[in-house]
């Protein structure tokens, strides 16, 4: 027996708004605090290309970037994390920051302007930061792993970085800090 028009009529669009419902669900909590913390680890990029302006230290500092990949792996397994996910995470985070430096130190000289003087030394004071701001990144990314997977990923994370700031260096830094937040391809 045939099913009446109105039926159909009705059917369709009740489908197609659950398919439109699904694919286009909310970011998870955990997200933004994740994309925030990111965000403070490249605002501190600016104090670090100020004092590398002055000091005259080039931006590349293979050293410190083993040391802070190190500690984070040898702190991925209380938090429940893969040591190379781990890696990969911090390897993105340090390029990240160091694409706000390049930025900042070429700006600088472009415009022929210094930046104030750092307030705290590179050694003792900035990188002391930098090191406080680890965990709570390890802690926010290990609450983001389980929704890494999903479809809607990629479009989650560009719209949360596009509600934390307006400044395209740090946008550009943000989608590279995030570049392996998500495990699919799918841009959702």
């Amino acid at each position: 027996m045939p099913k009446p028009l109105w039926l159909m009529l009705l059917i369709v669009p009740l489908t197609s708004g659950c398919i439109n419902a699904a694919s286009s669900s909310p970011a998870p909590a955990a997200l933004s605090p994740l994309i925030e913390a990111m965000g403070q680890r490249l605002a501190i990029a600016n104090d670090v290309a100020q004092s590398k302006f002055y000091s005259g230290k080039p931006v590349q500092d293979t050293e410190r970037e083993r040391q802070v990949i190190a500690n984070a792996q040898a702190q991925a397994a209380a938090y429940k994390l893969d040591k190379s996910d781990v890696r990969l995470f911090m390897t993105a985070q340090i390029e990240a920051n160091k694409m706000v430096q390049y930025a900042r130190l070429a700006q600088w000289h472009a415009d022929a302007q210094p930046p104030e003087q750092p307030s705290t030394s590179l050694t003792t004071g900035i990188r002391t930061r930098l090191d406080t701001l680890q965990p709570v990144l390890m802690e926010k990314y290990a609450a983001f792993v389980p929704y890494r997977k999903d479809p809607a990923c990629q479009r989650w994370v560009q719209a949360d970085i596009e509600r934390q700031t307006a400044d395209p260096t740090l946008v550009t830094a943000l989608q590279r800090a995030a570049s392996n937040l998500c495990a699919t391809t799918n841009k959702g």
